[in-house]
C-alpha cells in the first residue's frame, strides 16, 4: 500500500485556514493592545503607591479644551482620566497604572512636556500639557495694579541711595496667557543647559570677574553631565543680562520653540534702548569673562519662546493680585519677622553664594522668592520711566542678597535697609552686569493685551 500524495486543493485549503488563524491572532493582539494601552512601559515598572507624589484627576470634558497641569522637576505623578483610556503617549519615563491611570516621572530641567491621551469611543487624541517648575496664568480682563507711589524718605530713616523715582500707581486690564517660572533659575539649571557654553579656562579682566568665572567653572567641574537638578537648588546669582538672554534662547531651542533674542555686533559705546525691541547691552558672555564693549540685541516678534519679563509684567507678577500693599508682607511698619516669611535676607560672605529657592511663602500667584534671595534682571520694553537710569534697557528688581546683620539687643539691620524693599525698589543695571539672577516667562499662543482702566 503506497502513501497517497496530497492534492493541490487540500494544500491550498490548509494555507488559507492558517492565514485566517494568523490574522485572527493579530486582530486579538491589536485589540488587547488598544484595551491596555499601546504605549509600552518606559522604565517605571511596578511603581509602589508610596512613591507616587501626587495624583491628578482629570475629567474627560476638560480634555476638550487646552489643559495644563503644574508639576515639579523629578516628581513622580499619577494622571487619572474618569473614562477608560485606549492609548497614552509621552516621551517621559512612564508606565500604565490601570485602564484609566498613567504614572510618569517628570524631567530634571524646567520646561514644558506633554501627554497624548486617546480615550475609548473617541477618534480624537487629546493633549495634556505639563508645566514643569512653572505657573500657568490665564488672565481674562483681569484688573491689576502697576507702578508704585513715589518714594519719600521719612525723618529718622537711613538715607536710601536708590530711592525710586516716580512711577504712579495705575490700574490696567490684562488679557493673556503666560507661563512664569515659579522660582528664580537655579545654578544647576544654568550649568546643565549651558554646559557646552561654559568654558574650561575663562578669561577675565579684573579680580571680581576672575572670582565669578572661577565659581562658574568650579560648579561645572563638580557636576556630572545630565545629572538631576533638584527643585530647591541654590538660586543663580552671578548671571549677566546677556547670559540670561542666551539661557532663554537655549531653553526655547530645547523645546523646539523659536528663540526670542537675536544678537549681533555693533559700534555703540554704552547700553541703551534704541527703539521698541532693540537694545544695546554689555557684552558679558558665558565664554568670555571680559568686558568686550557692547552687543546689539533685537527681539524676534515672531518668537514663541522664553524671555525675560518686561518691567510692567514683573510688577504684575510680583504683586500676585495685590491691589493694596506696597509689598507682599504689607508696608514698612511691619516687623522684620513678617517680611522674612516672604523674602530671604540671609548672611553671605561672598557675592557668589546664595540659598535654595522655594523655602518661603509664595505670593498670590504662587511665585516664590520675588523679594530677597537674588536680584532679578527685568527689561524695559520701550520706555524707561526713570531719569536716573538714563534710558538704560534694564534694571534689577526684587531686592538684593546683601548681608543681614544682628546688632545688640537683637535689633536687625541690613544693607540695603530691609524697610526699603517693596514693589517700587530697584537697583540700576547700567551695563547688564553679572551679579544678579532672573526668572523667565513665555506668552502662550498670544500676546497679552493691556488696557488702562480709567479712574472714576
Amino acid at each position: 500500500m503506497t502513501n497517497a500524495e496530497p492534492s493541490d486543493s487540500g494544500s491550498h485549503f490548509c494555507i488559507f485556514h492558517c492565514m485566517k488563524i494568523f490574522l485572527l491572532f493579530l486582530t486579538i493582539c491589536f485589540a488587547l493592545a488598544n484595551a491596555q494601552g499601546i504605549n509600552p512601559s518606559k522604565d517605571l515598572k511596578n511603581i509602589p503607591e508610596d512613591k507616587i507624589q501626587r495624583t491628578f484627576k482629570v475629567s474627560r470634558d476638560s480634555l476638550r479644551k487646552e489643559l495644563w497641569l503644574e508639576v515639579e522637576k523629578n516628581e513622580i505623578v499619577k494622571v487619572c482620566i474618569d473614562k477608560k483610556v485606549k492609548d497614552w503617549k509621552t516621551s517621559l519615563k512612564s508606565s500604565i497604572y490601570n485602564d484609566s491611570c498613567f504614572v510618569l516621572q517628570l524631567p530634571t530641567l524646567i520646561g514644558v512636556e506633554s501627554i497624548n491621551v486617546y480615550v475609548h469611543k473617541s477618534n480624537k487624541t487629546h493633549k495634556i500639557n505639563l508645566a514643569v517648575g512653572m505657573k500657568y496664568l490665564n488672565f481674562k480682563k483681569e484688573k491689576v495694579l502697576l507702578g508704585f507711589n513715589k518714594f519719600e524718605d521719612r525723618k529718622g530713616d537711613i538715607f536710601n541711595p536708590h530711592s525710586p523715582e516716580s512711577d504712579p500707581e495705575r490700574f490696567v486690564s490684562v488679557s493673556g496667557t503666560y507661563l512664569v517660572d515659579k522660582y528664580p533659575v537655579t545654578n544647576c539649571e544654568i550649568t546643565q543647559l549651558m554646559w557646552d557654553s561654559l568654558p574650561a579656562n575663562p578669561s577675565f579682566v579684573n579680580k571680581q570677574l576672575k572670582e565669578f568665572a572661577e565659581q562658574r567653572t568650579s560648579r561645572k567641574n563638580n557636576s556630572i553631565r545630565n545629572e538631576n537638578c533638584v527643585t530647591h537648588d541654590s538660586a543663580a546669582c552671578l548671571i549677566s543680562l546677556l547670559q540670561a538672554m542666551k539661557y532663554a534662547n537655549a531653553r526655547s531651542s530645547r523645546e523646539g520653540l523659536k528663540p526670542y533674542y537675536i544678537f549681533s555686533a555693533n559700534d555703540y559705546d554704552e547700553s541703551k534702548i534704541l527703539s521698541k525691541g532693540r537694545y544695546v547691552i554689555g557684552n558679558y558672555d558665558y565664554d568670555l569673562y571680559t568686558y568686550n564693549r557692547f552687543i546689539l540685541v533685537e527681539v524676534d516678534k515672531t518668537s514663541d519662546g522664553y524671555r525675560l519679563p518686561y518691567y510692567d509684567e514683573w510688577m504684575m507678577f510680583a504683586r500676585g493680585g495685590d491691589k493694596k500693599n506696597k509689598a507682599p508682607w504689607g508696608d514698612s511698619s511691619v516687623a522684620f519677622e513678617e517680611t522674612a516669611k516672604y523674602a530671604r535676607f540671609a548672611t553671605w560672605k561672598h557675592y557668589y553664594e546664595s540659598e535654595p529657592v522655594g523655602q518661603l511663602l509664595p505670593n498670590g500667584y504662587g511665585l516664590y522668592d520675588i523679594f530677597g534671595l537674588v536680584y532679578e534682571h527685568v527689561l524695559f520694553e520701550e520706555r524707561n520711566p526713570f531719569k536716573g537710569l538714563q534710558g538704560r534697557p534694564s534694571c534689577l528688581k526684587g531686592g538684593d542678597h546683601h548681608v543681614k546683620k544682628e546688632y545688640e539687643q537683637n535689633s536687625i539691620d541690613m544693607f540695603p535697609y530691609w524697610k526699603w524693599i517693596n514693589y517700587g525698589y530697584y537697583e540700576s543695571n547700567y551695563n547688564g552686569g553679572m551679579d544678579a539672577g532672573f526668572r523667565l516667562i513665555r506668552n502662550i499662543g498670544n500676546n497679552a493685551k493691556w488696557t488702562e482702566v480709567k479712574s472714576k
